[in-house]
C-alpha cells in the first residue's frame, strides 16, 4: 500500500499513536488478525467509510464487509471507531474493513424520528464539546439532554459558548452554563478562547463537537484547523438559528496534534442509555438534584405531593430552578420508556443475529457439499 504524504493537501503523515492507537486497542487484535492492519474511521457512507492508516496524510475510501456492518458495536459503525483492514486484492492499494474493534467510549443517541434504535455519533472520544451560541441559541434544557447522553458515553463533557463577541450579556450566559458543566467561551472571529479550546484536545486525544445547526461549530473547526475545511452557513436574523451546513460526521487532525470529530447540527437529541455510564447517566448529569433527593423523607418520593420532599422545598424557597427540576423529571420518564424500547430492540437484534448465523451455516453446508 502506498503511504506517501498527500502532496495536494500538504499535510504530514500521522502515526498510529497520533491517530489515537493504544495498547488497549491492540489487546483486541488476535493471532488470526495477523494479516490485517489497524485504521481509524474518519467518515461513514452506508457500506463504505474513509479510514486513516498509520503513515498516511489523509484518509482513504474503504469498503465495509457485510460482517463488519453486522457485528459493529451498538449504534453501527461510527466516526472514531478503530477497524482492522485488509488489502482488497493482491498488489492493490484499496482496503476493505474486516472488523470493528470494541470501543472505549461512544456518544450514542436514539435515531432521529420514531425509530427506537441507537445511532452512534462518535466513538473512542475523550471529550464531547457541546457547542451553543452565546448570542441567542443558549438553552439550558437542551444542554441538559446532551449532558445526559454524554454521561453514559464514557467521555468528559465540556460546554463551548461560541460567538462570545456577539453576546448581549455574556456574564449571565456564562453563569448559567457553568452550573451544568465546565465551560469555555469562544469566538472564531476574534480568537477568544481558541487557545483554551486547543488545550482540551492535546496530541493523542480525540474530541467530538456536537450541537444545533448555526451555533458556530464549523467556524470553530476551521479556526482550529487553520484552514477552511467546513462550509459556514448564515444564521437567520429573526431567531438566531442556522441551517445544516455540515452534512456528514468527519474526523480531522489538528495542527497541534489532537483529533476532532465535527458533526452535523442535531434538530433533536434523545439520549440512548448505553456505554460506561449505564444507569447513572441522569444521576451524573443532575448530580445536584440526585443529592438533594436523597434528603427526601421517603426513599421512593416522587416529588409531587409527598410530605418532607426536599426537591419541592428547594423549588419553593428559590434555591432550585423549577425548570431544571421539570427537565429532570421529564428525562427520568423518558428513561423508563427508553428502557422498554431497548428491551424490544435487543430482542429484535438477537432474532436478526440468529437468522444471520443460520444463513451463514446453510451457506457453509452448501459449499461443503459442492466440494
Amino acid at each position: 500500500m502506498n503511504e506517501a504524504p498527500d502532496a495536494v493537501h500538504g499535510l504530514r503523515p500521522l502515526s498510529l499513536e497520533e491517530l489515537g492507537w493504544s495498547a488497549a486497542f491492540a489487546a483486541h487484535v488476535t493471532d488470526a488478525d495477523a494479516a490485517l492492519r489497524p485504521a481509524r474511521v474518519a467518515s461513514v457512507y452506508s457500506a463504505h467509510a474513509d479510514v486513516w492508516l498509520g503513515g498516511t496524510a489523509v484518509p482513504r475510501m474503504a469498503q465495509l464487509r457485510g460482517r463488519a456492518l453486522r457485528d459493529a458495536p451498538e449504534g453501527g459503525v461510527a466516526v472514531g471507531d478503530w477497524a482492522l483492514v485488509a488489502c482488497a486484492s493482491e498488489g492493490s492499494e484499496d482496503v476493505v474493513i474486516e472488523r470493528i474493534l470494541p470501543r472505549r467510549s461512544a456518544f450514542v443517541r436514539q435515531a432521529a424520528g420514531e425509530r427506537s434504535e441507537p445511532q452512534a455519533i462518535a466513538a473512542n472520544v475523550d471529550r464531547v464539546l457541546v457547542v451553543t451560541s452565546a448570542e441567542g441559541d443558549f438553552n439550558a434544557r437542551r444542554l441538559e439532554r446532551y449532558l445526559v447522553a454524554i454521561a453514559s458515553s464514557g467521555a468528559e463533557a465540556v460546554i463551548v459558548l461560541a460567538k462570545a463577541d456577539l453576546a448581549h450579556d455574556m456574564n449571565e450566559v456564562l453563569t448559567e452554563a457553568a452550573k451544568l458543566a465546565p465551560v469555555v467561551s469562544t469566538s472564531a472571529r476574534t480568537g477568544i478562547g481558541l487557545d483554551e479550546l486547543r488545550a482540551l484536545i492535546p496530541p493523542g486525544t480525540t474530541a467530538a463537537m456536537v450541537g444545533s445547526s448555526g451555533v458556530g461549530k464549523s467556524a470553530l473547526v476551521n479556526a482550529l484547523l487553520g484552514r477552511s475545511a467546513q462550509h459556514e452557513g448564515a444564521v437567520r436574523a429573526y431567531d438566531k438559528r442556522g441551517r445544516h451546513t455540515t452534512t456528514k460526521r468527519s474526523l480531522f487532525a489538528l495542527p497541534g496534534g489532537g483529533l476532532l470529530v465535527d458533526t452535523p447540527g442535531m434538530r433533536e437529541l434523545k439520549p440512548w442509555q448505553a456505554g460506561a455510564g449505564g444507569d447513572d447517566d441522569l444521576e451524573d448529569a443532575f448530580a445536584d438534584l440526585s443529592e438533594l433527593a436523597a434528603s427526601c423523607k421517603f426513599s421512593d418520593c416522587r416529588h409531587v405531593a409527598e410530605p418532607g420532599c426536599a426537591i419541592r422545598a428547594a423549588v419553593a424557597s428559590g434555591t432550585l430552578d423549577a425548570g431544571r427540576t421539570a427537565s429532570w423529571e421529564k428525562l427520568e420518564k423518558e428513561r423508563g420508556e427508553r428502557k422498554e424500547r431497548q428491551g424490544v430492540f435487543a430482542q429484535l437484534q438477537e432474532k436478526r443475529a440468529a437468522r444471520s448465523r443460520a444463513v451463514a451455516l446453510q451457506r457453509r453446508l452448501i459449499t461443503k457439499r459442492g466440494k
